[in-house]
């Protein structure tokens, strides 16, 4: 019995460091480990204490099955590959996220309706006005603080194909040549009424050409150039949309105008958006009385939104790890959150931050 149960937990331990990582696949083997180690505790166990560790388990089973993996149907999640000649690396999607998932960047978001979003869904004063649709947004911040999740926002409120590709699957040698690759990625979404290009940590496709030592680097910079250059083709339906840590490290031909028309800045969350983003993440959990939301946002400033979901998870586990080794439950009371505050640094210095403020394009 201890066997199972502290396998169990071991592997539960390696699976929320793997997911914590953003390492999903080995997250989910840990998980699915996890799971097999409880069912076989729950059968060697009586009564409540059997019921309980089956809820587990089946609990841990539904966390793995919720990072994906190559044998879960694509379909079942609402992602489907396109046609651009099996391109299997290239994923098209509408995502589920909303303007109002994101928490707090009021005024991101306002630059983003005004930007992109309103002369999509008000295209009778966008055209009374002369307000071009489409084009190119670089979104720059600190990591963590939802850029990714802003663009899928983006895409869900004009009811866009999302296509995301990261840089190394385009530059793999596995998927052919780095060109062809973009003119299929482009092609792929030129087919669509209305597309998104979604490409996070862009500056590993699009680096100062100067600093890169890589001969393909030199072909691949002028032929996204040169994509970006025919959106004019679509009149307005296509958008390229990047995600940056290091905006000084993009070549500046791609900040130039028709490009990266807009360049919007993503901060940490402020005190308002701390405190949401913390509820979000603790909604539905069991937590006690002395849990105060409005202290835990306070003394998180500094923290980006990766790192207030990350404390989240690390607090809720540690009553969920002492149920599985006991056999009683608890709720997330406020000394759960506090000790892994306290171990718990800001991934974002403050020097990296006054870089960001003070970066001008």
């Amino acid at each position: 019995m201890r066997f199972f149960l502290d396998k169990s937990a071991e592997h539960l331990n390696k699976g929320l460091e793997f997911q914590q990582k953003g390492e999903g696949k080995k997250a989910r083997y840990h998980y699915l480990k996890a799971s097999e180690f409880l069912f076989q505790a729950a059968k060697k166990s009586e009564g409540s204490l059997r019921e309980q560790r089956l809820k587990q388990a089946k609990m841990l089973l539904e966390k793995a099955k919720s990072l994906g993996g190559e044998d879960a149907p694509l379909n079942e999640a609402g992602v489907t590959a396109p046609s651009a000649e099996g391109a299997e690396w290239m994923i098209k999607h509408r995502p589920k996220v909303r303007f109002s998932d994101v928490a707090g960047l009021e005024e991101v978001k306002e630059q983003v309706n005004v930007k992109l979003i309103y002369p999509f869904t008000h295209p009778d004063q966008a055209k009374k006005y002369g307000v071009r649709t489409g084009g190119g947004l670089l979104l720059y911040g600190p990591p963590g603080t939802g850029k990714t999740m802003i663009a899928q926002a983006v895409a869900n409120e004009i009811e866009a194909a999302f296509f995301t590709v990261k840089p190394s699957e385009i530059m793999s040698k596995w998927v052919g040549e780095a060109e062809q690759n973009i003119q299929k990625l482009f092609s792929a979404a030129r087919s669509c009424e209305r597309a998104i290009i979604f490409i996070d940590e862009v500056e590993s496709l699009i680096p100062k050409r100067r600093h890169s030592g890589s001969t393909v680097m030199q072909r691949v910079v002028p032929q996204i150039l040169a994509e970006l250059e025919g959106f004019e083709a679509k009149k307005g339906a296509l958008l390229f949309m990047g995600a940056t840590n290091e905006p000084w490290s993009l070549d500046s031909a791609v900040l130039r105008p028709g490009r990266f028309d807009e360049k919007i800045y993503v901060p940490l969350p402020d005190l308002k958006a701390r405190r949401r983003i913390v509820k979000l993440n603790l909604k539905d959990k069991p937590l006690a009385d002395d849990v105060d939301l409005d202290q835990v946002a306070g003394m998180l400033e500094g923290y980006s939104g990766a790192d207030l979901r990350n404390i989240c998870t690390k607090a809720t586990n540690i009553p969920f790890v002492e149920s599985i080794k006991t056999g009683e439950e608890r709720n997330i009371e406020m000394r759960d959150l506090l000790s892994v505050i306290h171990e718990t640094k800001p991934s974002v210095s403050p020097k990296d931050i006054e870089r960001f403020e003070k970066f001008n394009f």
